[in-house]
């Protein structure tokens, strides 16, 4: 992107401080509960500390590359709720005999929540973490080790909707397996209770693989669409503010907003993309001179996706050229909605010289060669244009 500037970002920076303290709020609760010495505890909190350096670095990593839900301005607050969670049940499993904790649903939630690599570090750290407070010896980390080996390889399966009750069943028995297995090799005898408990451990882990892990794994997939969606609802913050500040503004941006979508939709572009471009478009102007630089410092300040921000950066080819269709799209629901506006406050507008307006503002701007460099078809731009003729502009 041409500004592509990093910034810190309290949409980020909450998460990354609520992960940091639910690592060191599960390390001080498992140290205080199992009484360990204040040496080891310092120890035990180092070792925290260390990891999640390394977890955040991993973190921003993974969103630079688009490895969390596709999308480069995630915030982290998924991560971070399925994080603290997975430190309660951590905690909880203080109560659960051993062999028999649930380790094996740890990387399933991380899973649904951020990717394969996440999901294995944070577990395996949580789950050793758990043994150094707890005693536990070295058959019990093995057979926690395998159990997140296991769910870590089964986990992208699951998302196969033909599969998902068969993985689930797999991992129901996997973890009752694995939790036998490594009991009577500890013990050399296997009793009732061990059981009763591997099961119910396994039955919660064949309802969330079975039930629920594909919808938690799709609304993350889907943060992008729902972000757009978010950012352009009438109870949106920066919404509310335009409606109250600048009602003008508020209309047009609702407009181009509304037409850029259903044109968007009818052409094959990406419609939720095109509507919040639509609306944004003009967010310089609200900002102040230089109204472009201003805009793009502000989306990227609300922690706008990667490519509506692309979009507002290339407002009218100012300071660069449009480089998608959908930038090349929005521009000209804008430009032909502010022209057709503009007009219409001095002379009554037709049907007919409404289109030859639309047909001839569109063709001279293509002949600029604004549009060469978008991507955007000849079969797309007759068929947006044609589109924008026909739409009813007057309010």
């Amino acid at each position: 992107m041409k500004n592509n500037r990093e910034k810190i970002h309290v949409f980020r920076v909450i998460p990354i401080l609520l992960i940091i303290f639910a690592t060191i709020a599960n390390s001080v609760v498992l140290c205080f509960f199992n009484r360990v010495y204040w040496d080891e505890m310092i120890c035990i909190g180092l070792l925290g500390l260390l990891f999640v350096s390394v977890f955040i670095f991993e973190l921003e990593f993974e969103r630079k590359h688009y490895g969390l839900a596709y999308n480069r301005a995630t915030t982290f607050s998924r991560v971070a709720a399925a994080y603290i969670f997975c430190c309660v049940l951590c905690e909880l499993s203080m109560y659960i005999p051993e062999f028999s904790r649930p380790f094996m649903l740890l990387p399933l939630i991380m899973c649904a929540f951020s990717n394969e690599v996440i999901a294995f570090c944070s577990s395996m750290y949580l789950m050793l973490i758990f043994i150094l407070a707890n005693g536990g010896d070295f058959y019990e980390v093995v057979c926690y080790c395998i159990s997140i080996v296991f769910s870590v390889i089964l986990a992208k399966a699951l998302s196969e909707k033909s599969m998902r009750i068969y993985i689930a069943f797999i991992l129901f028995f996997l973890n009752e397996a694995v939790s036998v297995v490594f009991y009577y090799l500890a013990n050399e005898s296997v009793e009732y209770r061990g059981l009763i408990y591997a099961a119910c451990n396994g039955v919660v882990l064949f309802l969330f693989a079975a039930f629920f892990y594909d919808r938690m794994r799709r609304d993350s997939s889907r943060e992008l669409d729902n972000r757009l969606l978010d950012i352009t609802s009438d109870d949106y913050s920066a919404v509310v503010a335009l409606h109250n500040d600048f009602p003008g503004e508020y209309r047009h941006a609702k407009k181009v907003a509304d037409v850029a979508y259903r044109c968007a939709k009818e052409i094959g572009l990406d419609a939720h993309l095109a509507e919040a471009a639509g609306f944004y478009y003009r967010i310089g102007k609200w900002q102040g001179e230089p109204h472009v630089p201003m805009g793009v410092d502000r989306a990227i300040e609300l922690c706008f996706p990667v490519e509506l921000v692309e979009i507002l950066s290339e407002y009218y080819g100012e300071e660069a050229v449009l480089s998608s269709p959908v930038s090349a799209l929005v521009h000209m629901v804008d430009a032909i909605s502010i022209k057709l506006e503009a007009m219409s406050k001095d002379v009554g507008l037709s049907t007919w010289n409404q289109e030859m307006i639309i047909y001839q503002t569109l063709n001279e701007y293509s002949s600029m060669g604004l549009y060469d460099q978008s991507g955007m078809s000849m079969n797309q731009f007759l068929k947006a244009r044609e589109l924008l003729a026909k739409e009813k502009w007057t309010r």
